[in-house]
Order: structure tokens, then C-alpha cells, then sequence
């Protein structure tokens, strides 16, 4: 499935991650705090920086090895696989379309992690129809006025900038477009919304009641915004069905340990059938879901005609898939399974997440009947 080099980078980081990141998870969960001082070890790995070009700082990796540092992450920690793609994503896009005064000021230090990044699509009246976007940005001289509000933004309230996506009329050529934004200088509102997955980081609402930025924050043309997002939907939703697979994984080694361990009616439940049916369908999901993820990553490396289709798959399979496993593994740790105190509680909630953000699981759904069909259940 994976050769010597991806198997190497596998176990590498598979170390690192168990060794100085996974004994503190729990109380940074319980903190609700990310530790953000640790991501510039875990880039030298190629999070963040791999999918970046070497001329503008980054690894030059391919899909699959993405995928693979993305499954460990999963493997470890929600709240870091969250973390690191939202940061590829910000990454691929100041790659894509930044200018160098734009890739000198945000790209090359969020590569080294000296700064971070939130990307801003989401509304209170758009999230999956990204077409409905409300929010504004009107041209005054050498300016953009942006007015809206953008909801669930993961992160914004520990990152330092971040992009948002905008509507433009009155423009020749209009439509949506991107925008780099400040914290702290662009005078927007940012508020915290406290939410059940992925608890040491931020889902935050954003307000901008008319908030000036100069034209030279604005990333590629006007009316290419909605282009370069969907440039980079196909990476976040790789990023998360591999994620999911490693979680998954998680909740298989776990069960399995567990079972071994746990003794009722005098001996370990690992030789009672049914314990045994609920980790063995963890096991198959794992594996089949582990086969859509790695198979897409090797679609978009070949630049399959493809490949977004085959990503919409790995999103929902895999996602669906993380849910049931947890949903499994709990029911073989029982009542323990429910105290916050176990890894399993924090799989439970992580897995909800993994079937709603970068397109729900009834949008991939959607999509891929689009693609097999031909038609739009849509539009």
C-alpha cells in the first residue's frame, strides 16, 4: 500500500506524535488550548509545508504523503489533524495566488510557524452553497470596504491573519474574491463559539462592519475568490478523510487493548463474540476507508480527470466510517467509554465532527451524483 520512504515518514512521525504530543492531550482539551509553539517541529515532517512548491519555501510532496502525515495526526488528535489543515489549506492558497510581497509577509513565516492563518468562507446563510455568500467588499479609491460576517471560522481568534472570501458588484469583472485580513489591525469583530468536537481549538464568528483594507491585500483578481477556494477543497477534504481514517485507527487499537484487558464473568471479553464482531467491523472500516483515502491522494498526484470525485468519495466514506468506529468503540468500553477521563469519549465527539466541515456528508453525496449522473440535484 505504501512504499519504504512513505512507511519511514509514517513511523517517524508516529513516534513523535506519541511521544510529545499525545501524554498531554487530555489536558489540553481540558485547558481548551492549543499548543501553536509546537507546530514548527511537526513541519519539518512536511504538515503545512508539503504541498508548497520549493520555490516559495515548501517541500514539493506528493498527495499520498499528505495523506499519511494527516492519518497520524488523526491517529493523535483531532484538534491537530483540525489544526493542520486549515493551515495547508491558507498555505496552498498564498502559494497559488500571492504575489511576492504577499508570500514574503504571510507565506514565508507561516511556514516556519511564525504565523497562522484562518480562511473565512463560511456565513450564517452559506455554507455548503458557497455561491451565497453575503458578505461585501465595495472598491473606495485604493481601498475595499468589507461588511458581513463569517461563522464557525476555525482558529481566528489564535491566528494572526487570515484570508476571506467576499462578494464584489459593481466591479468589471465581479464576484467573489479573497482578501487578507489582519487580526488586530483590521478592526473586525472576533467572538469565540463554544462547540462539543475539537475542543482546544477556536470556532469563532467574525464581523465586518465596514473594515478597510488597501488593494493590496487582496490574493489573485477580483471575482477569482470562489476559483482558488475550490482550489483547495479537494486538499481539505483529503486532509480530513484521512484524518478520519486515523482516527479510526485509534479507535481500533484502543478497543483491541481494551478487550484484551477487561474481564467479565471470569474472563477477558476479547473471547466473547459479539466484543469480538464490533472490533472486527472497526478493523474493516479502517482498512476500507484507509484504501478511498490513499486512492484519492494517488488520483490528484496523477492529476486524474477524476480526482474530485474520488476525494467527495474518501470525504464521505471516510467520515461515515470514523463515527461508526467510535460509536463501536465505545460500546466495547462500556460505561467507561463515557468518562472524559477515557481517549474513547474524546474519539466520540472528534468523529461528529469529521462528517461536516470541507462539505457535509449529504453535499459529497450530491456531488458525486453529479458526477456519475450528469446531472444537478442542486441547481
Amino acid at each position: 500500500m505504501l512504499d519504504e520512504p512513505e512507511r519511514d515518514v509514517q513511523q517517524a512521525v508516529r513516534s513523535y506524535l506519541d511521544a510529545e504530543i499525545a501524554p498531554r492531550v487530555s489536558d489540553w482539551e481540558r485547558q481548551r488550548e492549543f499548543p501553536w509553539k509546537l507546530l514548527p517541529a511537526l513541519y519539518e515532517f512536511g504538515y503545512v509545508r508539503g504541498l508548497v512548491p520549493e520555490s516559495h519555501g515548501g517541500y514539493q510532496t506528493t498527495h499520498l504523503q499528505q495523506a499519511v502525515l494527516m492519518e497520524e495526526a488523526g491517529r493523535c488528535w483531532g484538534s491537530l489533524r483540525t489544526t493542520v489543515n486549515v493551515q495547508a489549506m491558507v498555505a496552498r492558497l498564498l502559494s497559488a495566488a500571492g504575489d511576492d510581497a504577499q508570500r514574503e509577509k504571510y507565506l514565508t513565516p507561516l511556514l516556519t510557524g511564525q504565523r497562522f492563518g484562518w480562511f473565512g468562507m463560511t456565513e450564517p446563510d452559506a455554507g455548503s452553497d458557497v455561491g451565497a455568500l453575503r458578505t461585501t467588499a465595495r472598491r473606495a479609491g485604493d481601498s475595499w470596504v468589507i461588511t458581513g460576517s463569517k461563522l464557525y471560522i476555525t482558529n481566528a481568534l489564535s491566528c494572526d491573519f487570515g484570508i476571506v472570501l467576499a462578494s464584489v458588484a459593481g466591479e468589471e469583472p465581479a464576484g467573489i474574491t479573497a482578501f487578507l485580513i489582519e487580526n488586530g489591525q483590521s478592526g473586525f469583530g472576533v467572538t469565540d463559539i463554544p462547540h462539543m468536537p475539537v475542543r482546544a481549538t477556536s470556532s469563532c464568528e467574525l464581523t465586518f462592519d465596514g473594515v478597510v483594507v488597501p488593494d493590496s491585500a487582496r490574493l489573485g483578481g477580483v471575482g477569482e475568490g470562489l476559483r482558488l477556494a475550490m482550489n483547495v477543497v479537494n486538499l481539505g477534504r483529503l486532509n480530513v478523510s484521512a484524518g478520519s481514517v486515523g482516527l479510526a485507527q485509534a479507535c481500533l487499537e484502543l478497543s483491541v487493548s481494551f478487550a484484551r484487558q477487561r474481564e467479565q464473568f471470569g474472563r477477558p471479553i476479547a473471547g466473547f463474540q459479539l466484543v469480538q464482531q464490533m472490533i472486527v467491523e472497526i478493523a474493516t472500516l479502517t482498512q476500507t476507508a484507509r484504501l478511498l483515502a490513499f486512492d484519492a491522494a494517488r488520483q490528484l498526484d496523477a492529476g486524474s480527470p477524476g480526482a474530485r470525485t474520488a476525494c467527495s468519495m474518501a470525504k464521505l466514506y471516510c467520515g461515515e466510517s470514523a463515527n461508526r468506529a467510535a460509536t463501536l468503540a465505545l460500546q466495547v468500553h462500556g460505561g467507561a467509554g463515557l468518562m472524559e477521563e477515557s481517549p474513547v469519549e474524546r474519539y466520540f465527539r472528534d468523529a461528529r465532527e469529521a462528517t461536516i466541515p470541507e462539505g457535509t456528508s449529504q453535499i459529497q453525496i450530491l456531488q458525486i451524483g453529479k458526477a456519475l449522473l450528469g446531472i444537478s440535484a442542486m441547481r
